[in-house]
């Protein structure tokens, strides 16, 4: 088959999580389809990476995003009763690398990954269109407005609606539509139909990451690490590491006066530099090898007030045996269970002394986290969910076959930088 795929940004390498997801899905489907792939580039550093996605692909296009021109177009289409997200990624050259290859190639599938990708898949020719959205931006930005002030809380309430009723549309015009877990399908509305909306979940490779070791009970003079892991210029990953240490944090160094928290992830922001204090607060920013950087934690941390989807930041923890501590919506996309495969709580007191029951209990610290990682290797594994991605591209009776044409040899899968989310 002929799969034409839309990224609103360069899926490698696969350092976060829409980067981490797309890639998997273009060099799962690479080995047995021809895959076409058009996307955005938004950050100079990525094109040092297009050669090596290019050998997953048929064709690879890219074009180059500006994020303040993009802000000043986003903003442009709101103020004309527009959505700001479809608004900021409407660009020219890449209408006319689309409608190019349309003259020359007959795709049979259309996949779009993320809302902004969705405009342009709706618009391009084809025989079956599937809508990746992973979780749905519009509550997302519903979500923000309950933490912002105004004026921001007024626009992102006009962004989750309006964009609300283009999933709305988008999903009834599309053949079908992905999220990312059951609790994002039940978010939808009651008026769409649920056929075309379908489950596929992210997936961890368990064999590749640190296993957890025993360990003995915390001395007076230790130092645990309580951790978190994700790109710290990402507006819910600032906010609730700030939540964490303001809220929660005190709290366990009360308990705990020797306890570190290590925050850990590439570009950090201003506001989570300014973080780092001598109460044991430490930003590490980007590291070399994320799994290792894991592996040292005592206790991951999850603290997200505004959290859509699934967090590969917690699976990762959970499949490297580390127990986690996350908030109610962190949690929302993992179906296990709250005391049993992790602790769960909104509430910052009951959030912290959870922190500092498991720092202080070193043997449920390691079992929890043997069932964190045993829920992983059951529920999260890449094929699997890889498989149930192919059947929804490619199950339908009206897809004629492709003219054969020679395929391209495909390296294995394995991502060259360790994952980051």
């Amino acid at each position: 088959m002929n799969i034409l795929y839309l990224a609103h940004r360069l899926p490698y390498p696969p350092n976060k999580g829409d980067k981490l997801r797309a890639f998997h899905q273009i060099a799962d489907l690479s080995r047995r389809h021809h895959v076409w792939c058009a996307c955005f580039v938004d950050d100079p550093k990525d094109y040092a990476y297009v050669s090596t996605l290019r050998k997953y692909c048929h064709e690879l296009a890219t074009v180059r995003l500006r994020p303040r021109l993009a802000t000043i177009r986003g903003l442009a289409g709101l103020a004309r009763g527009k959505a700001l997200t479809p608004s900021y990624y409407e660009h020219r050259s890449m209408h006319r690398i689309l409608a190019d290859w349309s003259t020359r190639i007959t795709f049979d599938v259309v996949m779009a990954f993320s809302s902004s990708m969705a405009p342009y898949a709706i618009r391009t020719p084809c025989r079956r269109r599937v809508l990746d959205f992973c979780d749905l931006d519009s509550v997302k930005w519903t979500q923000l407005a309950e933490q912002a002030q105004l004026p921001l809380r007024w626009l992102y309430r006009v962004e989750g609606r309006r964009l609300a009723e283009l999933e709305r549309k988008w999903i009834d015009k599309a053949d079908a539509t992905i999220l990312i877990s059951h609790a994002e399908r039940d978010q939808l509305s009651r008026d769409i139909d649920r056929r075309k909306v379908h489950v596929v979940g992210n997936g961890v490779e368990v064999s590749a990451l640190p296993t957890s070791q025993a360990q003995p009970p915390l001395s007076p003079n230790d130092s645990p690490i309580v951790g978190f892991m994700g790109v710290m210029n990402y507006q819910p990953n600032i906010e609730g590491v700030a939540w964490f240490v303001r809220r929660c944090w005190p709290i366990i160094r009360r308990e705990i006066p020797t306890a570190q928290f290590h925050i850990v992830g590439r570009s950090p922001h201003r506001k989570v530099r300014q973080l780092a204090n001598g109460d044991g607060v430490r930003v590490v920013g980007e590291v070399t090898d994320a799994r290792q950087a894991v592996s040292a934690f005592d206790v991951s941390v999850a603290p997200l007030q505004v959290a859509r989807g699934l967090q590969n930041k917690v699976l990762e923890a959970m499949a490297c045996g580390k127990p986690v501590v996350l908030t109610r919506k962190a949690a929302e996309g993992i179906n296990g269970l709250s005391g049993q495969h992790f602790l769960a709580s909104d509430d910052p007191g009951e959030f912290a002394h959870a922190v500092i029951s498991l720092l202080q209990q070193p043997q449920e610290r390691q079992l929890m986290g043997q069932r964190a990682k045993q829920y992983v290797s059951i529920n999260h594994q890449w094929p699997n969910e890889l498989k149930k991605l192919e059947l929804i591209v490619t199950s339908v009776s009206d897809i004629a076959k492709s003219k054969p044409q020679a395929l391209m040899p495909q390296p294995s899968p394995q991502p060259a930088h360790p994952h980051q989310t």
